[in-house]
């Protein structure tokens, strides 16, 4: 009986952990993160994961004067539910939003064969010689923003980098679908943290 009583307090303290975990987690995930971004980058990274980011990227271009943009190539197919024989892989689609907002093919950068997480990004962006960039900002979604610049340090980047902070005019727990993002980010956040072996973590949960 006191070994059941004590196994419970320990489940009771182990859960009163994860809470106070959590609520930190999602303070750090949710928190505002003002940058003094600069008027110029010679270069723009675009993070796969939302189409709006190809917009917002095609707009920095030409406002940072910047040279070159990198997009993420990765191969899953973006479904286009209006016209299902339309769709593209996410790739082609951030290709074709980019270039029809004038940015010149010779332009961007697809780096990476299929990367289906920030992992994959991230890795795939140490392989490449950024030496000849001195600024570079990188376009992802403000939720994203926390485990990203974790990845960012963890792998060791070589290149200075700042992010491009996409503006909410509501807090995050006002819209469902901002919830569904900070939870799907703070479940992200806990796998990246308890998986030293990042082939492991990816089989759980991509991006």
């Amino acid at each position: 009986m006191l070994y059941f009583r004590k196994l419970l307090e320990a489940i009771g303290l182990f859960s009163v952990a994860i809470i106070i975990v959590s609520f930190l987690l999602v303070n750090k995930i949710t928190r505002e993160n003002p940058v003094d971004n600069k008027d110029h980058y010679d270069a723009i990274i675009v993070l796969s994961g939302n189409p709006e980011r190809a917009f917002r990227a095609s707009k920095l271009f030409f406002e940072k004067k910047s040279k070159i943009i990198f997009v993420s190539k990765e191969q899953a197919v973006f479904k286009n539910y209006f016209e299902p024989n339309n769709s593209k892989k996410t790739y082609e689609l951030y290709l074709e939003i980019l270039t029809r907002s004038g940015v010149d093919p010779k332009n961007i950068i697809l780096f990476g064969v299929n990367n289906r997480s920030t992992i994959d990004e991230i890795n795939e962006l140490n392989r490449l010689d950024m030496s000849k960039y001195r600024d570079i900002l990188i376009v992802t979604d403000r939720y994203h923003i926390f485990r990203a610049n974790q990845i960012l340090k963890d792998l060791n980047v070589k290149f200075n980098y700042d992010f491009d902070i996409s503006t909410h005019s509501e807090d995050w727990y006002e819209n469902k679908r901002s919830i569904l993002i900070v939870f799907s980010e703070l479940l992200k956040t806990y796998l990246y943290y308890i998986f030293e072996d990042f082939n492991s973590y990816k089989q759980y949960i991509l991006e």
